[in-house]
């Protein structure tokens, strides 16, 4: 068995999702960290930031500060994956999108995977506005960032079951075996 090699030689890579705001989110990224561990990644999770820097502060100022951290941990890596799982309604976590926009705006590649078989259209309720009719998993700029970055978006397989839940670690797991695997290739 080879020794792995040291974290600094390895690319990181920025989990950006609404896992953070899960209960047991810190659990979530340990987990998500040791799964890109095991593929020669370095995960970063948005909650491994210097959070003491939010102390004192209070309101918009704290959440600008965060932002800044958000900010710093991307620019610290080398690539992003993001949990593109619909939250809070029928579409992924905004904050999720800005995040892979930010990381596609550097050139950084951008990996996306998502715990619902379901198209974004197939999940907005009618209420008389066009929904686009692409059956993507999400508004097309979400999706196209990633097929336009690396084209690497995998997706639950449909199931009659609940989808998993948004901290589910099957697909994310194929999602950085393909990223390991193309970032092997380039």
């Amino acid at each position: 068995m080879s020794t792995p090699s040291p974290a600094s030689d390895r690319p990181r890579v920025y989990l950006a999702g609404p896992d953070v705001f899960l209960p047991d989110a810190l659990e979530v990224g340990e987990a998500k960290k040791r799964v890109c561990e095991e593929h020669g990644l370095v995960g970063v999770f948005p909650l491994d930031g210097p959070y003491e820097r939010l102390a004192g502060l209070t309101g918009h100022h704290a959440g600008l500060v965060a932002f800044d951290i958000c900010v710093e941990l991307m620019n610290s890596c080398d690539l992003g994956i993001a949990n593109m799982t619909p939250f809070r309604g029928p579409s992924m976590d905004i904050g999720t999108a800005v995040e892979m926009g930010y990381l596609y705006a550097q050139g950084k590649p951008v990996f996306g995977y998502t715990n619902s078989s379901h198209s974004y259209r197939d999940r907005v309720a009618p209420d008389g506005v066009m929904v686009e009719p692409f059956d993507l998993c999400d508004n097309l700029m979400a999706p196209g960032t990633v097929h336009r970055s690396t084209g690497i978006l995998p997706v639950q397989p449909p199931t009659h079951d609940e989808p998993p839940p948004i901290g589910a670690l099957h697909v994310f797991t194929e999602c950085v075996r393909h990223a390991a695997a193309h970032l092997a290739r380039a």
